[in-house]
């Protein structure tokens, strides 16, 4: 909901408050506000009369101008189209700034001196949507009577700020001006001011044959008006509609929408000439049809509700109107409908149709049918008033439903109970009174209509908190025997991530939702299947993300098109899929790194991401929760992975994800180079008891060093020779690394060495006899298990 203040100020009191003032304290005593904003922008703009306009002489689509600002003559070079002499315009002088820091200086456009800018709507930030079609390519010129040296924002009346309301969906009655002005007179303790209008009846009497053959619409109103005169809307009326954020049309379209702005209420105009003076509100009929505003045909069904003539659907209440009895410019004579339909049904309908408007909105959340018949009599002074209107005699009306009276009796020591303070008596009542809620002197609060969101007492201590103010609430803590810790999940978690950050990476947070799920998704689950919703918020949100590196990359891709090719992203979050008729809900991790992981430039030194960059980044982020990963070959086909440099990876023989390089071809379709990945599921990984390291003492002997090299076959993984190893004696073989590979002539041609250094620890002295004993273990176990030799 966006509140121009000026137009607030007329309807409450606002003298001595600052936009600061309203922001800080309507934040803290009634809702979020989301943002301040100007529709027009510009410093040290001012009004010019354009004295002459000629060719520029070097130049044939430039003007060079002489513009009278006030207090002094420029001349300015203009490239609009529509430029000419007599015009007053919108100048920026020298030293003006526009939106997106542009800022105005003194130039020579192609050797002719420019002192300012004559300016479009456009260029001071408003919306091309919001631009009227005259100025659609070119300046803004002013048709009313102004003169030099004015300021041209508060002549377009946009010299004031916006304020965005970030509305909860409980408070509707928010959206509308009027709701927003009861709220501030409410919070600032300011007095409401009343609307001022007044209209004749000078026309036929209304004569509409009106019934209505449905529950779900508990009031309609019909007032017809004729001999409206189609014109542009003034400029008050077009800036509140646009700071609003509706797009102004013309008068007699203008007018149902400032209604909607002012009060809340949905209006809907029909031509009468079009439609005739028969109007039946009933259920639409199975598959019936009809033709909406936006030239699409719609196919009803039994639930909707329909405006008809008395025979065929004109309008889908409380949605759309029909293009058959729409307003256009040659329209005379118009039928006003004011009503109040069922919010259940509106939504329904709307979702369906897929045609949610501002209209659809507030119905769907309820509307004050008090305000209903206020709303059509103010209708009637702005048709008048603006469009030269003859108002019929009368209305025709049917009310279905009578408003309800909502009473709710309250205490100072329920209230005191759970805001845990003392309220006086004396104090709820002003708040009552603020609130414009009626109370009498036993605290039986009558609830107003328009506050649809309020029905029980624990809705009324709510509003009496608010206003009495949350910071005058003293902090407590809720009373409990049980002490809070995290749980061994939330332990690991946050360990990952800590470790992550720590080793130099950058957490990503990705939606849930994306728009399909493809490459890297079925590599070790070729039987799970897409969880889609089944009522998308929009198409590119639509499926539930089955694996986290799909995102990762295109954060990367994200980076890489900003000219950044040192990344390094890591994300842990929830992954689904379906898997035999039960959906599954599982936690990963994942990693993608690619460019240059660190460098010293004065010496020349860069250290490149690698596959064993992201392995070892990988193996010391598990390894800070105790989890420690095999890494095989891997045995299924990655279209998108590079086959030499892509691992899985297990944990007690379980596959749990994959690391490698992304295929080159895959890479380049995607706008990527060298990038390396990494998913694994630890959703059983941090929640698994895991063996208690316990401290070892330092030696106080020196460790045994001992060189093999083994010649196997190439098949053999080095992984399987390091745990062969480590097998013949778990206590004394500390450690076990591979530093070197041979393959060559010296060798069989399916054949390869591998070097081992193996380190023994004891507390006790080593002697050779014992460290030989372990070497000829270990080379008899490579020998049985692997046929593998010892190099010569």
């Amino acid at each position: 909901m966006k509140v121009k203040l000026n137009w607030l100020n007329e309807l409450v009191d606002l003298s001595g408050l600052t936009t600061e003032d309203i922001v800080n304290k309507m934040s803290l005593y009634s809702t979020e506000i989301e943002g301040v904003e100007k529709i027009l922008y510009g410093s040290n703009l001012t009004i010019g009369h354009v004295l002459t306009c000629v060719d520029h002489p070097d130049s044939d689509h430039l003007h060079v101008c002489t513009v009278d600002v006030g207090d002094e003559v420029l001349q300015i070079v203009c490239g609009a189209p529509n430029i000419k002499a007599d015009m007053y315009v919108i100048v920026a002088k020298v030293g003006c700034e526009l939106p997106g820091d542009f800022k105005i200086k003194k130039s020579k456009i192609r050797g002719v001196e420019s002192f300012g800018m004559i300016c479009s709507l456009q260029e001071l930030g408003l919306e091309k949507k919001y631009v009227p079609e005259e100025y659609a390519d070119g300046i803004y010129y002013f048709v009313k009577d102004v003169k030099p040296g004015d300021n041209p924002l508060e002549k377009l009346y946009f010299e004031d700020d916006v304020i965005e309301l970030g509305l909860t969906p409980n408070r509707s009655d928010l959206l509308s001006m009027l709701g927003v002005a009861y709220e501030v007179s409410a919070v600032f303790e300011r007095e409401m001011k009343a609307l001022e209008y007044s209209y004749t009846e000078d026309g036929d009497d209304n004569n509409v044959n009106l019934t209505v053959d449905t529950d779900k619409c508990s009031l309609y109103y019909a007032k017809v008006i004729k001999d409206i005169k189609i014109k542009k809307s003034p400029d008050w009326l077009i800036s509140r509609l646009i700071a609003f954020g509706i797009r102004p049309i013309n008068n007699a379209v203008d007018i149902t929408n400032y209604i909607l702005a002012l009060f809340g209420q949905p209006l809907h105009a029909f031509d009468y000439d079009k439609l005739g003076n028969t109007i039946k509100v009933r259920n639409a009929y199975d598959k019936e049809e009809m033709m909406t505003l936006d030239n699409n045909k719609r196919v009803l069904e039994t639930t909707d509700i329909v405006i008809t003539d008395g025979e065929k659907p004109v309008a889908v209440a409380g949605v759309m109107g029909g293009l058959g009895t729409s307003v256009d410019e040659n329209t005379k004579n118009i039928l006003i409908e004011a009503a109040i339909f069922d919010p259940q049904s509106v939504r329904d309908t709307y979702k369906r149709l897929d045609l949610r408007s501002e209209a659809a909105i507030r119905y769907e959340k309820g509307i004050d049918p008090v305000r209903t018949k206020l709303a059509l009599d103010y209708t009637c002074y702005l048709y008048q008033t603006l469009c030269e209107a003859k108002i019929c005699k009368g209305v025709d009306v049917v009310k279905t439903k009578e408003v309800e009276t909502k009473q709710i009796k309250i205490t100072p020591e329920y209230i005191s109970k759970y805001l845990g303070v003392e309220i006086s008596k004396e104090e709820i009542i002003n708040i009552c009174n603020r609130l414009k809620f009626e109370v009498s002197d036993d605290l039986v609060v009558t609830v107003p209509s328009r506050r649809l969101d309020i029905s029980i007492k624990a809705d009324m201590v709510e509003e009496i908190g608010r206003i009495y103010g949350y910071e005058k609430l003293p902090l407590t803590l809720p009373k409990s025997d049980i002490a809070g810790k995290l749980s061994k999940a939330q332990k690991n978690r946050k360990q990952i991530r800590k470790t992550s950050i720590a080793l130099g990476l950058t957490e990503a947070v990705n939606l849930s939702l994306r728009e399909h799920n493809n490459e890297f998704t079925y590599l070790f689950d070729k039987d799970a299947q897409d969880v889609e919703l089944l009522m998308p918020i929009s198409t590119e949100r639509k499926v539930l993300r089955r694996n986290l590196v799909n995102s990762l990359l295109e954060n990367v891709a994200y980076v890489f098109n900003r000219k950044q090719k040192n990344v390094a992203f890591f994300e842990t979050g929830k992954v689904y899929y379906k898997k035999d008729e039960e959906y599954v809900e599982e936690e990963h991790l994942a990693i993608a790194m690619s460019g240059v992981l660190s460098s010293t430039l004065w010496q020349g030194k860069l250290e490149a991401v690698d596959f064993y960059t992201i392995k070892g980044v990988l193996n010391s982020v598990l390894n800070s929760i105790n989890i420690n990963l095999d890494y095989e070959k891997i045995d299924v086909e990655m279209n998108e992975m590079h086959p030499l440099r892509t691992a899985k990876l297990t944990y007690n023989n379980k596959v749990v994800g994959f690391i490698g390089m992304l295929h080159p071809k895959y890479a380049q379709v995607n706008s990527l180079q060298n990038v390396y990945v990494a998913e694994v599921n630890i959703h059983d990984l941090i929640r698994d008891e895991k063996e208690i390291k316990h401290y070892v003492p330092v030696s106080k002997v020196p460790s045994v060093e001992r060189d093999l090299a083994i010649v196997v076959k190439k098949d053999i993984s080095s992984g399987d020779l390091v745990n062969t190893i480590y097998n013949v004696d778990k206590k004394l073989i500390s450690d076990v690394k591979v530093f070197d590979l041979y393959v060559g002539d010296k060798i069989g041609a399916d054949e390869k060495s591998l070097a081992f250094k193996i380190v023994f620890t004891s507390n006790e002295t080593l002697t050779d006899d014992v460290i030989n004993s372990k070497v000829n273990k270990i080379l008899k176990q490579i020998e049985k298990n692997y046929n593998g030799v010892l190099r010569a």
